[in-house]
C-alpha cells in the first residue's frame, strides 16, 4: 500500500516564493524564505527617467523639497547658482574616475 500525504497549505504556499539554485543559496524544501534587506538592489530594475521626474513632483508637492538636475537648467546665472549653494551645504560632487580610459 503507497499512501501519499500533502504538504500543509502553507508549506505550499511558500514553495511558491522559492528561489531557483542559480539566484541563491539552496533551501530545504518548506524551510525559512531567505533574509530581505533594503539594501539588495538586485530585485529591482533602474528607476526610469519618468519615474524619477513623478517622484520628483511627489517629493516637491508633499515635502518642499526641489530635486532638480544641473544639466536641465538652461539659465547659465540660476544653474551657477543653485550649484553654489549645493557646493556650500554638501560640499563638492565626486567625480567619476575613468581608470586612464
Amino acid at each position: 500500500m503507497h499512501l501519499t500525504i500533502d504538504p500543509p497549505s502553507h508549506v505550499r504556499a511558500r514553495a511558491k516564493h522559492d528561489l531557483p539554485s542559480s539566484q541563491g543559496p539552496q533551501r530545504l524544501p518548506g524551510g525559512p524564505l531567505p533574509p530581505r534587506s533594503s539594501l539588495d538592489r538586485g530585485t529591482r530594475s533602474a528607476t526610469t527617467t519618468p519615474e524619477m521626474e513623478a517622484l520628483r513632483r511627489r517629493v516637491w508637492q508633499q515635502q518642499g523639497v526641489v530635486s532638480l538636475r544641473l544639466e536641465d537648467i538652461t539659465d547659465p546665472w540660476l544653474r551657477q547658482a543653485i550649484q553654489n549653494e549645493a557646493v556650500r551645504r554638501w560640499g563638492p560632487r565626486q567625480q567619476e574616475t575613468t581608470n586612464g580610459r
